[in-house]
């Protein structure tokens, strides 16, 4: 009987006779998903700016409802680092270091578990890219940089 290792180190030999024995474009194939996967992965370390990445996104698409000013329904305001971590009337908003858990991000995502899917006035939803760059500063921790 083979033991685990022997199996797999059997396996990566025949993958690797494949790969010798596959055309150019099949090298390049698999160079390729190796090169898309260490970008994907270093992009998911990069550490996300709450003042070059985040502000940007929110002063486009999130302050026309969200500004400190008195026909702020919610009391919520994003325009500043303090008052976005504050929150407003709805608790747990931002919960640094737990984006999944941030209310922030289930509203931003399809069918929240109350009222609309954010930003309410527009026909666009934020795409996914950049709900998960406002998920991945809170996992980061919700830093004010």
């Amino acid at each position: 009987m083979k033991k685990p290792f022997q199996s797999y180190a059997a396996g990566l030999i025949k993958v690797q006779k494949i790969i010798d024995k596959g055309s150019d474009l099949v090298k390049y194939f698999i160079l390729l998903c190796f090169v898309f996967s260490l970008v994907t992965f270093a992009q998911d370390k990069k550490e996300v700016s709450f003042s070059k990445d985040l502000i940007p996104l929110f002063k486009a698409k999130c302050f026309r409802c969200h500004e400190q000013d008195e026909e702020n329904p919610n009391d919520f305001s994003m325009d500043t680092y303090d008052l976005l971590i504050k929150g407003g009337k709805t608790k747990n908003m931002i919960v640094p270091g737990k984006g999944s858990e941030s209310y922030l991000i289930i509203k931003l995502l399809p069918n929240p578990p109350k009222g609309a899917q954010m930003p309410v006035f527009s026909k666009k939803k934020l795409p996914e890219d950049e709900v998960d760059l406002i998920k991945r500063w809170i996992d980061q921790g919700a830093k004010n940089n």
